[in-house]
């Protein structure tokens, strides 16, 4: 996992619903009430899809069902049963009322939520296991701390109807089931190859596909297999392969919406802005674009921001509370994309005399940029203070994972060039609160079914890891690490227990400088980036080290420095 990191992160979702197939059919009991026929096999229950909402009489209809000879058994065309013929020479009295008896209902209209087509088409028992397994399990920890239905819903709609969206969420069930630590090697290798067979076939499947959307099904078919080819590469530790596969469906968006565009886009603030405007004239479901702008804002941390994208012209400014979290973390997106626009990661800390990046622009730079973190946090501290009243809630985890990430940031950046590493310990109240805030994420992982093995979002760790090789206070540092060592995620974007031993190392390191209690400049590390060597046995570390030269202050250079993983 060689990479620079910019320790910020976040990533996210509503909801409207996609095309549905009449099959849940209500059942008419005596009591009015309406229950949904049984035996309907669905990758989604009712309540999570909140759109196409029928009206039914049940009175009318009840008689319709009679008038026309069926048994009233529900509205599912294929469970009705026909009525017996009555028999026209009845013995019965000519004064008793020959019509069908009709059970007295309420005629008050009930809500039908229309369920989707039949189950997906699974071969056999072992498959749907792991189908059940993405369903039950992996569909929440994807969705993490925010309100979305693309996991549990559009996906599993996608699989109706699509053999290689039900391929790779069998495959994705299946790694996921290897990954556990419950059963024995045996049976976790026996899933893993299970996965690797199912995969294989969904690729072969996904040929045929083209990567011209000449419709919004086709539009969506190819955004669906490019988040779940990610997400089974996240899952199986193939960083590259995963940002690949994420891209892919981000460079889809991007030339959609070059194509359907009708209006200019340069009074847009940023491109996802104008692929929304777009969007709203087609059916695209909302929740996809949620994802695919999280996914980006990852892309952008790991890779910086890429050749032929747009730029931000400038810091985003707001002069009110923020109406919602989502509205948050779009700012903040705009902030760090501004940062990476202006400068690389590397460039800020190692490098002070590039082309464009004199003294004059590097000091109106950061004062934009502490006017843009000074609004940010005046306008979301209304909406964390208010989550503060509901402890337990997605609002509540969600508000904690944005204020960390915008910690992060702060003490990360605000020094800009610098040759000392005497400024990170003006934050140390910063690291306290991201320590006291993570420590309630892993906490509630641990007790949840939000303990993903691996996920998409990086923030979390990456914060921590940020935390470790820039605070110097000892206590603080090895609650971090303790923290770093607990986190869930092992594969993927980011390897926690990897960043752990990296951070081990430095800290050893630079505390065998320390003098009366207190690490010197001088004995300081700054970790510029880090290379992971063959299955992550070793890492070699690129590292500078203040030191004054002819009476002048610099930082110089080590030489890479390979440690044992």
């Amino acid at each position: 996992m060689a990479g620079r990191f910019v320790p910020v992160i976040v990533i996210f979702f509503r909801a409207r619903a996609s095309k549905f197939h009449l099959r849940g059919i209500p059942t008419f009991k005596e009591n009015g009430q309406c229950q949904l026929q049984s035996g309907t096999t669905t990758g989604v229950t009712a309540g999570e899809i909140k759109s196409s909402i029928w009206l039914c009489n049940v009175q009318d209809s009840t008689h319709r069902c009679a008038n026309t000879g069926y048994e009233c058994n529900g509205y599912c065309y294929n469970a009705l049963a026909r009525r017996p013929p009555s028999n026209p020479f009845s013995t019965r009295s000519t004064d008793e009322n020959s019509r069908v008896a009709i059970p007295r209902v309420s005629s008050t209209p009930c809500q039908l939520i229309v369920q989707p087509s039949a189950g997906p088409k699974l071969k056999n028992t072992i498959e749907h296991q792991y189908f059940t397994v993405f369903r039950e399990s992996i569909a929440d920890q994807l969705s993490g701390y925010y309100d979305t239905a693309i996991w549990n819903c559009v996906v599993l709609q996608a699989c109706h109807d699509e053999s290689w969206a039900r391929n790779l969420v069998v495959a994705i069930g299946a790694l996921y089931k290897s990954l556990g630590r419950e059963e024995s090697v045996r049976e976790r290798k026996r899933h893993y190859l299970f996965a690797l067979q199912t995969y294989g076939e969904a690729l072969v499947q996904l040929k045929d596909y083209t990567r011209e959307c000449k419709s919004d099904s086709d539009l969506r078919c190819a955004l669906i297999s490019s988040l779940l080819t990610t997400c089974f590469e996240t899952y199986i530790g193939n960083k590259d392969n995963a940002i690949t596969q994420a891209k892919v469906g981000i460079d889809i968006l991007l030339e959609w919406t070059a194509k359907q565009q009708k209006e200019p886009a340069d009074d847009m603030p940023d491109e996802w802005s104008n692929i929304r405007r777009v969007a709203t004239q087609f059916y695209i479901h909302n929740d996809l674009l949620d994802v695919f702008q999280r996914l980006d804002y990852q892309l952008l941390l790991v890779r910086g921001l890429q050749p032929g994208r747009k730029s931000p012209g400038a810091f985003p400014s707001i002069d009110r509370p923020f109406i919602s979290l989502d509205e948050a973390c779009t700012f903040w997106d705009l902030v760090m994309r501004r940062i990476l626009f202006f400068h690389s990661v590397k460039d800020v800390r190692e490098q002070h005399s590039l082309q464009g990046y004199d003294k004059d622009n590097a000091q109106a730079e950061e004062c934009n940029f502490k006017n843009a973190i000074q609004q940010f946090f005046r306008s979301f501290t209304p909406i964390f203070e208010s989550s503060r009243r509901r402890p337990g809630t997605k609002e509540y985890f969600l508000s904690n994972l944005v204020m960390i990430r915008s910690l992060a940031c702060r003490f990360a950046v605000l020094r800009f060039p610098s040759y000392s590493e005497l400024y990170s310990d003006y934050f140390l109240r910063d690291y306290k609160l991201l320590i006291r805030l993570a420590r309630e994420l892993i906490d509630d992982s641990k007790m949840t079914q939000r303990e993903a093995i691996c996920n998409f979002d990086i923030t979390l760790g990456i914060s921590i890891f940020s935390l470790l090789h820039l605070c110097r206070v000892s206590a603080v540092r090895k609650e971090a690490l303790d923290l770093l060592r607990q986190y869930p995620q092992r594969e993927g974007w980011f390897d926690a227990l990897v960043s752990a031993k990296i951070s081990t190392w430095l800290m050893n390191e630079e505390e065998g400088g320390t003098v009366h209690g207190h690490i010197p400049d001088t004995a300081r590390l700054r970790l510029i980036k880090h290379e992971l060597g063959p299955h992550k046995r070793t890492a070699k570390l690129h590292c500078s080290r203040f030191v004054r030269k002819d009476g002048n202050a610099t930082r110089e250079l080590l030489p890479p420095i390979t440690i044992n993983l």
